[in-house]
């Protein structure tokens, strides 16, 4: 009975001492931020003019989109930000990129400090037509890839 008692403060001890575990909870990273994938890097970051009014309705971030894959044909970029209360996402720019080039930069966007979220869809087509055995010409497959960013 002895042996039992002298066992279970032992190991009461030594979960004491040797039990502390820290547990952290993820938390996204806050902006201004960056993701990447194969083919698009998204970063948002702090505005190219600096000197903007102080407002306490909007924040202003600069955002760039940059290809990192191939070629890529009807490369187009939609900004939204979520709507206050509901499942409703509300557009802020949808820009085409020329085929020539290989990113978008917006230097200014202004973004409501309600949104909680921002949400970058890139779409693109990796060629830019299909051709069927018959050789007629189709429409290209588009493929779609979305980043989203916690604001606050």
């Amino acid at each position: 009975m002895k042996k039992a008692h002298i066992l279970l403060a032992g190991s009461c001890l030594c979960s004491i001492i040797f039990g502390s575990v820290n547990t952290y909870a993820y938390t996204p990273e806050k902006l201004p931020t960056s993701q990447s994938s194969d083919h698009w890097k998204v970063k948002i970051d702090e505005p190219d003019v600096k000197d903007l009014k102080d407002n306490d309705e909007f924040n202003t971030y600069s955002i760039d989109v940059r290809n990192l894959g191939g070629q890529v044909y009807d490369a187009t970029v939609e900004i939204y930000r979520d709507e206050p209360n509901t499942n409703t996402k509300a557009e802020l720019i949808t820009y085409k990129i020329p085929d020539s080039q290989n990113f978008f930069h917006h230097q200014n966007q202004p973004i409501s400090v309600d949104a909680k979220k921002i949400e970058v869809v890139v779409t693109w087509k990796e060629e830019p037509f299909r051709v069927m055995k018959d050789g007629k010409k189709y429409p290209a497959r588009k493929f779609k890839q979305a980043f989203l960013f916690p604001q606050n």
